[in-house]
């Protein structure tokens, strides 16, 4: 990995703010057809030069069961959530199918043993969302409309379990292999209670998976066809971003079909914003117009396209990335190759300002100066943003107006980036 080269004038805000290059720095390898998810620290591969934390096969599960809290009120269907693995034995090519999830109407654990499957395979598939990790395939139509009520089943506020009242079916028509299932509940947001077996009712088992055996994990997983419990996910405080392959929504004429594809999703925690229209070295935090999101395929899989015979970079997406350890990193695709290797190569390091050159409004000022409670932009201009920066790059602090609240920063010089109708403008500032 090169080095960032930090010279002297960097901590003085010079007008260039680091000597940053746009080559490339790391890679991930998924395997041969993407079999495996790369689970990868921003943190570690600034440090490291390899920022892989685990890589774990991707075709030995079917249900992921969320471990994360369901923060009652507030955010319910956090821990309610439960994963399709909708890729397992799928692929692009026409008459081929994976695994499908679908749910049957109508149907309960009242009539659990003797389910009429006819009609079955009319059912839409049921997919996972793709823009945050608690809205699932089991969760399908769910809003905050009607808070309690998760689909698969709702919370009871007598007992605080949420009960189930649905019966899914998971196929592999190709395989001629089907498992219904049921969740009978989730005891008090800490244990999963889950009923799946054979359509028949043969190889029937009922699965308890408890929340607290799994700290500092999203989700746990679960095979359907060998009745096995998976851990496959490292610590959630360990990564940032994770390479692997899901069913994203691929725009077909005036119509978006779910399509097999391989890409990145982010973590809890993190957002990311994808600056479209500028390479790796035209566009830097002080002069970037997109905006963090919290949609984990943010970067997703559109940053590479097959043109026939290998793939093609768009290497006018940049990514700015708010990681776990609260650095803003800065990432540009370099290059994509499947076959065996399924290697991603990208460029990345901490974002930094990077202002070209050092525009000032005439008559505009940031005072005091030194400041110790607030700032105030001076101009005769209307302030949109302002935004204020530490010597590596980070927001610290922001504000709609003219004046800001620096009260809780430390001690220190600080940059401020000035919004108005005119343009972007710098002017930095000491904090007592």
């Amino acid at each position: 990995m090169k080095k960032l080269i930090i010279s002297a004038s960097i901590l003085l805000f010079g007008q260039v703010a680091f000597a940053q290059t746009c080559d490339p720095s790391d890679s991930t390898l998924m395997g041969s057809g993407s079999s495996n998810d790369v689970f990868y620290s921003l943190k570690k591969g600034v440090s490291t030069g390899n920022g892989t934390v685990k890589t774990v096969a991707n075709n030995n599960w079917h249900l992921a069961f969320s471990v994360m809290p369901s923060a009652f009120p507030a955010n319910p269907a956090n821990g309610v959530s439960i994963r399709v693995n909708s890729q397992l034995g799928e692929s692009a090519q026409a008459g081929t199918t994976g695994w499908r999830l679908v749910k049957l109407p109508g149907k309960n654990w009242s009539n659990w043993h003797n389910l009429d499957t006819t009609g079955m395979y009319a059912i839409p598939e049921l997919l996972d969302s793709d823009s945050t990790w608690n809205l699932s395939a089991f969760t399908k139509g769910y809003t905050t409309a009607d808070p309690f009520n998760f689909i698969w089943g709702s919370y009871n506020s007598t007992s605080h379990n949420v009960v189930g009242n649905s019966v899914f079916v998971l196929y592999n028509k190709t395989q001629s292999t089907y498992k219904k299932v049921f969740i009978n509940q989730i005891v008090v947001d800490t244990l999963w209670q889950f009923t799946v077996s054979n359509i028949d009712n043969t190889d029937s088992n009922f699965v308890q998976i408890g929340k607290k055996s799994y700290p500092n994990r999203n989700f746990v997983y679960y095979d359907v066809v060998n009745n096995v419990i998976r851990d496959r996910e490292p610590d959630n405080r360990t990564w940032d971003l994770v390479w692997t392959k899901y069913k994203g929504m691929l725009q077909l004429g005036p119509n978006k079909i779910p399509f097999p594809v391989t890409g990145v999703l982010h973590n809890n925690g993190v957002k990311v914003a994808q600056n479209e229209g500028k390479k790796c070295n035209e566009v830097w935090l002080a002069n970037k117009t997109a905006v963090a999101s919290d949609n984990i395929s943010t970067i997703g899989y559109d940053w590479k396209t097959f043109n026939g015979a290998s793939y093609d970079i768009a290497d006018t997406f940049v990514y700015f990335i708010n990681a776990k350890d609260t650095n803003t990193y800065k990432m540009t695709m370099v290059s994509y190759t499947g076959g065996p290797l399924s290697k991603t190569v990208f460029s990345f390091y901490k974002a930094t300002l990077s202002i070209d050159d050092n525009k000032i409004l005439g008559g505009l000022d940031v005072y005091p100066n030194p400041a110790s409670g607030f700032i105030t932009v001076k101009t005769d201009d209307v302030v949109e943003l302002v935004n204020v920066y530490d010597v590596f790059g980070k927001n610290v602090a922001s504000s709609n107006s003219a004046t800001v609240n620096v009260s809780d920063l430390s001690a220190g010089v600080y940059m401020t980036i000035i919004k108005t109708e005119k343009g972007l403008f710098q002017q930095k500032f000491i904090k007592q």
